[in-house]
């Protein structure tokens, strides 16, 4: 261990671990709720401002946003994890070559791929399905946003590096303003009459500014923190491997975002029209917020456990894993209530109740949708954690059941069966089946560890 840790490594390495969890998880789930904030409020510019038509436009779009970004999501949390778990055992020169690697890594990939969607922007949005009747404002929207999409991948990525150099509540302050300038930029460009085009241009500028922003505090804090800056850290193509497939599992549910939106809005293109995605765009809105507080949660500890894991203090790692799930049950309990009892009420800030199909739609679905938040929170935690102890394997293989293998499986069976409430039904089904196997595998992966890393 270095002789000159930081405040933040002493924190994670000595302080008490209640307060240390609300530390970072506060911050996690805070930044991440205006991050599901900036979400809604697009939804409700569109939807208001615009029409329902707009916001199955917008919705249609998605997969290639969530695509790309998806690498800056798996480079950032391999990175942060990488970096945690060095600087816990002491070994500053890796943890140097982590960072520099993961910048040259997402840098390398985000801007050739920002480069590809703007010059194949109107092909992508025929491919992804868009009809006549949503093919001029989704290719607006595209347009709007595509041009600046190394600065939303580049703020992605300097988030989760400010978390490993203990800095959640900086990186909470910068999401916090970066969202605000998005929808203030997204209300004054649609006023001047931009339509989708301004919705998406003032969420590729504000994103951009917060890249600017964060970088800055990461490249003044790398230089005050004596072991880090002192140490050589040259880029390592082994490590950026390493990154990647450690932080797979977060970036796989990226790609699952958009993969299974595809599949999701051709089906209820097919069982329920423009009405059905423009329902599911506004459950999609309404979940969003659920599973970000439990991603802030799952997500805000892993600086903790990754650099408790590589100092070997397994008392700690076990003692933040059970904070994090019981908040997160506590969490989703509310959720699903709150859309029981007040889905209609809920629904309706988003829409005007003139269309009432879409609203029936919506409400409907979001109730049986709910019941998902019973058991994602520990399935979300649990990707998290095998992150955090660099077990990328298991972290990958439960994102893959419950973003990808099992939401593919259902949305190609249940609605043969029952119709649009087959659709709604995968979600719930689809966490399901996985916290069983998650259980198991959690339970696995401790008693291997016992007389390891856990004690």
């Amino acid at each position: 261990m270095g002789t000159n840790m930081s405040r933040a490594e002493l924190q994670l390495s000595r302080g008490k671990m209640r307060p240390l969890f609300f530390r970072y998880a506060v911050p996690g789930v805070v930044a991440m709720l205006f991050l599901a904030m900036q979400s809604i409020v697009d939804g409700i510019i569109v939807g208001r401002l615009i029409n329902a038509t707009a916001l199955a436009a917008v919705n249609i779009v998605t997969p290639v946003y969530a695509l790309v970004t998806a690498v800056a999501v798996i480079i950032g949390v391999g990175t942060q994890a990488q970096m945690g778990i060095h600087m816990g055992s002491g070994n500053y020169a890796r943890a140097k070559v982590a960072l520099h690697s993961g910048i040259l890594g997402v840098a390398a990939f985000i801007i050739p791929a920002t480069i590809f969607v703007n010059w194949f922007a109107d092909d992508i949005v025929v491919f992804l399905g868009a009809n006549e009747e949503l093919l001029a404002l989704s290719k607006d929207y595209i347009h709007g946003v595509m041009p600046l999409l190394f600065g939303v991948g580049g703020f992605l990525f300097c988030d989760y590096q400010l978390k490993a150099l203990g800095h959640p509540r900086f990186a909470m302050i910068i999401m916090i303003l970066t969202i605000i300038l998005n929808i203030v930029l997204g209300i004054v460009f649609v006023k001047m009459g931009m339509g989708t085009f301004g919705v998406g241009l003032g969420l590729g500028l504000s994103f951009t500014i917060g890249l600017v922003a964060s970088g800055s505090v990461i490249w003044w804090e790398v230089r005050h923190t004596p072991n880090l800056h002192e140490a050589k850290g040259p880029f390592s193509g082994y490590m950026l491997w390493r990154i990647a497939y450690n932080g797979s599992s977060e970036g796989l549910a990226e790609v699952s975002i958009a993969i299974t939106m595809f599949l999701f809005n051709r089906t209820l293109m097919t069982y329920a029209g423009t009405d059905g995605v423009a329902a599911f765009t506004l459950i999609n809105y309404i979940l969003f917020v659920g599973v970000n507080i439990m991603f802030g949660i799952a997500n805000g500890v892993i600086p903790i456990i990754s650099y408790n894991f590589g100092a070997n203090h397994g008392n700690r790692i076990l003692g933040v894993s059970r904070l994090a799930i019981r908040s997160n049950l506590v969490v989703g309990v509310i959720m699903m209530a709150a859309l029981w009892i007040f889905g209609r009420q809920i629904i309706g800030m988003f829409i005007d109740p003139t269309e009432s199909h879409v609203t029936e739609l919506a409400v409907n679905g979001a109730r049986i949708v709910s019941l998902a938040f019973l058991f994602n929170g520990f399935n979300l935690f649990a990707a998290s954690f095998f992150t955090a102890v660099d077990d990328a394997f298991l972290s990958l293989l439960v994102g893959a059941m419950r973003g990808l293998i099992f939401l593919v499986i259902g949305i190609f069976t249940l609605p043969y069966l029952w119709g649009v409430t087959g659709i709604w039904l995968t979600v719930p089904i689809a966490e399901t089946v996985t916290i069983l196997i998650v259980f198991y595998l959690a339970k696995r992966w401790e008693r291997s560890h016992l007389g390891n890393a856990l004690r």
